[in-house]
This record gives structure tokens, sequence and C-alpha cells, in this order.
């Protein structure tokens, strides 16, 4: 076949339906462009791994890139993890703000560096906030369970009151 026969056909293949609707199209990723042509918005099924990074585990979603092509957040579900997720990153890659499900329990993150340093979550009943130091070590937990119970740990009372 020759190149302006094989145009044609493909020209023919592209064609809008009546109507002006496709009823699908199939893809494994689309790529959203700004006027630079520069992807800014990515759909995947799988997401390819963020640049310069590699992903732990496969992600299906969107991705958010900013004009140098890097991943600055994203929605993101994982099979293996049992995840879904809308997250924003830093610009040198870290994660810094999650929400998200995480094996049916829901939960939001703020990390520095890719550490936890304050997170929110309720796991099977029993809501928790907890801070912590930089090195993810919890300084301050507060639980309330379905009961009502509560329980704080790592708070140091007034030193008139000690």
């Amino acid at each position: 076949m020759t190149f302006l026969a094989g145009l044609c056909a493909c020209a023919a293949a592209q064609q809008t339906p009546p109507g002006g609707v496709h009823d699908s199209l199939d893809v494994r990723v689309l790529n959203i462009v700004d006027e630079q042509g520069r992807t800014r918005i990515r759909l995947g099924a799988p997401l390819p791994d963020p640049q310069g990074m590699k992903r732990k585990y496969k992600a299906v979603g969107i991705q958010l890139l900013n004009a140098e092509g890097k991943e600055v957040g994203g929605i993101g579900m994982m099979d293996e993890t049992n995840s879904r997720a809308l997250c924003f990153d830093t610009e040198d890659g870290y994660e810094s703000l999650c929400l998200g499900l995480f094996k049916e329990q829901p939960s939001v993150y703020l990390m520095v560096k890719g550490k936890d340093r304050i997170s929110l979550s309720v796991d099977h009943d029993v809501a928790r906030v907890a801070v912590s130091d930089a090195e993810e070590k919890p300084r301050l937990l507060l639980t309330v369970d379905k009961d009502g119970k509560t329980h704080v740990e790592g708070l140091t009372p007034p030193q008139e009151n000690r």
C-alpha cells in the first residue's frame, strides 16, 4: 500500500460517525497537553512512573504534571494495596498531602520528605489523630473508639498540674 493510500484509509477510519459522537475510545494512556505541547495531565492504565522515579506499585488514574514534566499530584488506584487516593507532591517528588481510602479505611496524611507528620484516619471504627516527629515517631496520639471511649498519649500536663 502506498503512503497516500494508507493515509486515506486512516482518514476514512477516523471520520466522525453520524451524530458526531463515538461510542467509545479505548487507549492505555491519554495525554492532555498545554499550548506549548507539554503533557500536563495524563490518564493512564497503568500510569507511567514519575520522571526519574520508580513506583512501588502499579497505579491507574490521573497524573498531574508541572511544565517540566514532573509529577506533582494525581488521583490513583492501586489494586495491589487496595487503595484509592488523591495526592499532591512537592517539586522534588515527595507526596505531601494525601487523602484516600487505604484498605477501605478513610485517611488524610500530611507528609514532609515522604515521612508522615500528621495523620487523621478511621480504622475499624476507631478515629485516630497522630502527630509525629521528623522520624515518624508519634508524639501525640488521640483515639476515639466507636463507643466514645477516648485515649490520649503524649500530652504532658502543665507544670502546675503535676
